[in-house]
């Protein structure tokens, strides 16, 4: 085969497909960003069940191969099988962000050469998950891959193990660059600082710069999310009726405030009705109310007085810590499936709900979330925010289409 002819035959692969393998899958915060930019998910993996029933009800058009699987038992081969036997020819990209354990602890003292640390790196029996994630590229061999992760990566106790990860995706035949990608570039009405790793399979003969994302974010949010900038949480909540701590009714009647609602707010109700769901939050003691009040925006744990804290001040310094209206709000975490006190609003004396957390996540109000109360919270805290995922995608479909056509 000569060489143009190899270049034809990769360019008629990239035309036809469009199909996604989310591996990690979540709530499905990337998969709705996918869907977004034109691909489809064809494959959706995660062993939190709740996450799992979450992204059925989401992306149930039956067009999903939707598994509530642990991937250290689910290997290539079984979702092979799982697949009926056939690689499916439309597919695009195997994404996800596996959690690796063992990062920051693998022979560092012995390991001098990139090689050596790659190779440790990838077999570190904690690290199983991350190496399914490579073992499933290798095996599928999709044009493209994408994974996702924290930006601490880039210096564990010294070591810059985001060049491994890099090493170990090469080895299987990928050309791959990394950055730091923050959600707010995307109008995502928080600061969320995320590592990303966009790789194109050797033999197309494409180079993706990752770092290029920063620079195309402001085009994404103009051109494609048509928000004019930086999304504060005002724009992102104030259209939610006001709640009190504590509220259960779900749905309930969007009432809308008198004003212009934000482009945000607009884009964000874009295929509701007239309610919204999920705008529960925790109930709080009188001593928390207090406390709440009393709070300035930006005000943290420490700045309250004595009567009022239960917690060290000294190593829980902003245990509480209050929103600005006019700014993104600080990052969803995880950790809300225990407490809310990091994101208390800047108005009402409460914890944000659940809808608003999808919010600032950038989740849209007919984005459903299963389980209890710390179920919701956690699947929104650990999610890619649609809006970033659905720009990381428009980069690099149109990355991908301007080098074969």
């Amino acid at each position: 085969m000569s060489p143009s002819q190899g270049a034809t035959l990769a360019a008629d692969e990239l035309r036809l497909a469009d199909g996604i393998f989310a591996l990690f899958c979540g709530a499905g915060g990337f998969s709705w960003g996918w869907h977004a930019a034109g691909y489809r998910p064809v494959v959706a993996i995660d062993n939190d069940t709740a996450a799992a029933r979450t992204y059925e009800l989401n992306f149930s058009s039956g067009h999903t191969l939707i598994l509530n699987r642990d991937l250290t038992e689910l290997g290539p081969e079984d979702l092979l099988e799982a697949l009926g036997g056939k690689r499916p020819p439309e597919l695009f990209a195997i994404s996800g962000g596996p959690p690796c354990q063992g990062w920051s602890k693998v022979g560092r003292g012995k390991l001098r050469s990139l090689q050596d640390r790659a190779i440790s790196l990838l077999n570190d029996p904690r690290n199983r998950l991350y190496r399914q994630f490579v073992d499933h590229v290798r095996f599928f061999r999709p044009p493209v891959l994408v994974m996702e992760n924290v930006p601490g990566m880039l210096n564990l106790e010294g070591r810059n193990v985001a060049e491994e990860v890099l090493s170990n995706f090469q080895e299987v035949g990928y050309e791959t660059t990394f950055a730091i990608v923050n959600a707010r570039w995307f109008g995502v009405p928080q600061e969320r600082r995320r590592l990303i790793f966009i790789g194109v399979r050797d033999d197309l003969g494409i180079r993706v710069e990752t770092a290029e994302l920063e620079d195309f974010g402001s085009r994404f949010r103009s051109e494609f999310a048509e928000l004019p900038g930086d999304t504060n949480l005002r724009q992102a909540i104030a259209d939610l009726p006001e709640v009190p701590h504590g509220i259960r009714e779900d749905p309930q009647p969007y009432r809308r405030k008198p004003g212009r609602r934000s482009r945000f707010a607009e884009l964000m109700r874009r295929r509701s009705n007239g309610v919204v769901t999920d705008h529960v939050c925790r109930k709080h003691n009188e001593q928390d109310l207090e406390a709440f009040a009393l709070l300035d925006q930006g005000g943290q744990y420490h700045e309250l007085p004595d009567r009022l804290k239960r917690y060290r001040d000294d190593i829980f310094k902003d245990k509480y810590k209050k929103l600005y209206w006019d700014r993104p709000a600080w990052t969803v975490t995880a950790h809300f499936a225990k407490d809310v006190y990091t994101h208390i609003h800047p108005e009402q004396p409460r914890t944000i709900s659940i809808r608003e957390a999808a919010r600032l996540q950038s989740f849209p109000d007919d984005f459903r979330f299963y389980g209890n109360m710390g179920d919701r919270f956690r699947q929104i805290g650990n999610a890619v925010p649609p809006l970033m995922g659905w720009g990381i995608a428009e980069f690099i479909r149109e990355r991908v289409e301007s080098s074969i056509t």
